[in-house]
């Protein structure tokens, strides 16, 4: 019987692990519904190559992008600008969402397109990124999400507005 018991705690142990797994496939925070307001951080999709770069005053997403007719490959790389690029030697948790917007800047979905966990802080900068995924029915533009931390420290993060 005891060895019934152990292969009973591995299977339970097993399948939480993979449930955990496929739950953080890219969607680990949504913002659904929410709102991005700033005009200046919107990108209009447009067919074909294009490239471009949404900015805040903490960080610089340079990205290039591919759309075609059910999805978008998107590639690029994150920095820190401004006092952020100088100041700080680590980056020590950093996640970076894609958001996909309708004409109102409401988001209809998000996608996980970089991620820096808290054992694995860097100081490589930039940080590159490559994702394809399907795009959303009614997406018309693209923004971008983020929240991090630097030096073990500071926060740093860009979210949209709920309504």
């Amino acid at each position: 019987m005891h060895l019934r018991d152990n292969r009973f705690i591995k299977a339970t142990f097993l399948m939480i692990a993979v449930f955990t797994l496929a739950g953080c496939s890219g969607r680990l925070i949504t913002y659904q519904g929410d709102k991005v307001t700033q005009k200046n951080l919107l990108v209009l999709l447009k067919d074909g190559n294009q490239q471009g770069v949404w900015k805040t005053n903490e960080l610089a997403i340079t990205y290039q992008y591919q759309m075609m007719p059910e999805t978008l490959k998107i590639t690029g790389t994150t920095d820190l600008v401004g006092g952020f690029a100088l100041g700080f030697r680590w980056i020590t948790r950093l996640a970076v969402y894609l958001l996909f917007l309708d004409n109102q800047g409401i988001v209809i979905e998000n996608v996980l397109i970089y991620a820096l966990g808290s054992h694995h802080a860097t100081d490589s900068i930039p940080m590159a990124f490559e994702r394809t995924m399907p795009i959303p029915e009614g997406a018309r533009t693209i923004s971008f999400a983020y929240d991090g931390v630097l030096d073990e420290e500071y926060d740093i993060w860009f979210t949209p507005s709920r309504h």
